[in-house]
């Protein structure tokens, strides 16, 4: 199939095109306090075929219908697109690549029955139940999708990537008093990823439980020790979609923000994305255009050093791609995307730097937040008040606000113990959500933390 496609693909007279196929079989299981409200298992194929001509993008994706057919109308797409396209663009060309790649998982899932997977997600949900929790819900969640890729450079890329997780909640209720916890784990492996996570899930109980007696905080501004998952995602929501060069290509104004060089914080910061970092949740060894992973420095030494992209932008802004041109499956055409986004690791110990606040706030978790270009506002999933290097009371209800670019400048320190999260849920974008990411840092300690209840 794979040579008769090379085939048609070179007979094509197009600046450039590329081919996708995969193949997807999944699982979702899901419980609710007292009930079971999703068993589902699929089987998916998809394909498309991109078309570039003369500046224009041409498009057609397909699961039953001819490849002739595909074909055809994205080389009709593309000629409309060029002819009436007022921005004539080019794309970044490179060498063919031939690689076949397949994740390394201890326990397949498609080795377990769903009538195992059932009975863990229901054993999960079980810990959950208590007097006060008022609901709960556990989602399980596998699948193995096999991609293939080969555009008219001569690439011809295999991919087969299997991927785990769960996540779990609970909601705690006393009178008008609403509290929840929450955690979610995924990424590529197998059922070795899922199983034996009851400590964790009795955690996300008590914790729910214990925020109905929490104090909440009072407002104003606070020396802050972020944990790194609530880091992680402070670097993925508000500076990692700045980065992406769909989004600066077309700003002006956040071309002059966003400039190379400029000072973004401390000469210790340092937020990279990298794809190539095996088993994370963003794991994208080839993006959706054939371009390879690697590490690209946003920010190095505490100044911008480079930006996410994909073919297109590369060109229209004169640097390199990055690897960053994904979709969600091969309905939906790629668009610059993060892959595994974090703040690397620094030199301060995590305890010493917890002992060094006077008077402070330990925000841990994330449920929740917004961005609105370089400003943001998080919840965090609970808190601690820090008084003389000690947690002296439990908070509720925390919500961090402020501009992107003077939180990088506050940060005052960064711990040495880096930590990635995946997870099930996933980032959206142009209405492409759930694409599997990884968010990461060490613990960060910043100051002048704008901090109010919500």
């Amino acid at each position: 199939m794979f040579e008769l496609i090379r085939d048609k693909i070179k007979r094509i007279p197009a600046d450039f095109v590329e081919f996708h196929f995969e193949e997807t079989s999944s699982t979702r299981i899901i419980y609710t306090l007292q009930n079971i409200e999703q068993v589902q298992t699929s089987k998916t194929s998809t394909g498309n075929v991109r078309i570039f001509y003369k500046g224009g993008w041409g498009f057609s994706s397909f699961n039953e219908k001819d490849i002739d057919i595909a074909i055809n109308e994205a080389f009709e797409n593309a000629k409309i697109v060029s002819e009436y396209s007022k921005k004539k663009i080019k794309i970044f060309s490179q060498s063919p690549i031939i690689e076949k790649i397949k994740t390394i998982v201890k326990i397949s899932p498609d080795k377990i029955s769903i009538e195992e997977k059932n009975e863990l997600v229901k054993k999960y949900n079980n810990i959950l139940k208590a007097e006060q929790i008022a609901s709960t819900r556990v989602t399980y969640s596998d699948w193995t999708t096999k991609k293939y890729y080969l555009n008219s450079e001569g690439s011809h890329i295999e991919q087969e990537k299997t991927f785990s997780g769960v996540s779990f909640g609970a909601m705690a209720k006393d009178g008008t008093n609403v509290q929840q916890a929450f955690e979610s784990i995924g990424q590529y492996g197998g059922w070795e990823l899922v199983i034996n996570l009851e400590e964790k899930v009795e955690e996300v109980k008590q914790r729910a439980i214990d925020l109905l007696k929490a104090k909440k905080v009072e407002s104003g501004k606070y020396l802050v020790l972020l944990n790194p998952l609530l880091a992680g995602v402070f670097a993925h929501e508000a500076f990692g979609h700045l980065s992406e060069a769909d989004f600066i290509s077309e700003n002006p104004r956040m071309q002059k923000v966003m400039k190379i060089g400029r000072v973004f914080g401390p000469e210790f910061l340092n937020i990279i994305d990298d794809g190539g970092e095996k088993g994370l949740a963003g794991y994208t060894p080839y993006d959706d255009e054939g371009i390879r992973a690697h590490r690209t420095y946003l920010i190095k030494n505490g100044k911008l050093y480079s930006r996410l992209h994909s073919r297109e932008t590369a060109m229209i802004m004169g640097e390199e791609p990055t690897g960053n041109a994904r979709a969600l499956n091969p309905l939906h055409q790629p668009i610059v995307r993060m892959t595994n986004t974090f703040i690397d690791r620094g030199d301060s110990d995590p305890k010493k730097m917890l002992e060094g606040i006077e008077d402070g706030i330990y925000a841990l978790d994330y449920l929740g937040g917004m961005t609105n270009l370089e400003m943001f506002t998080f919840s965090s999933g609970y808190a601690y008040r820090i008084k003389n290097g000690k947690k002296v009371e439990l908070l509720r209800d925390v919500n961090l606000s402020g501009n992107v670019f003077t939180t990088l400048k506050n940060i005052v320190a960064i711990g040495n113990d880096l930590k990635h999260h995946g997870g099930l849920g996933g980032c959206g974008k142009g209405g492409q959500s759930g694409l599997p990411v990884s968010t990461g840092s060490p613990h960060i300690l910043v100051k002048d933390v704008l901090i109010g209840g919500i």
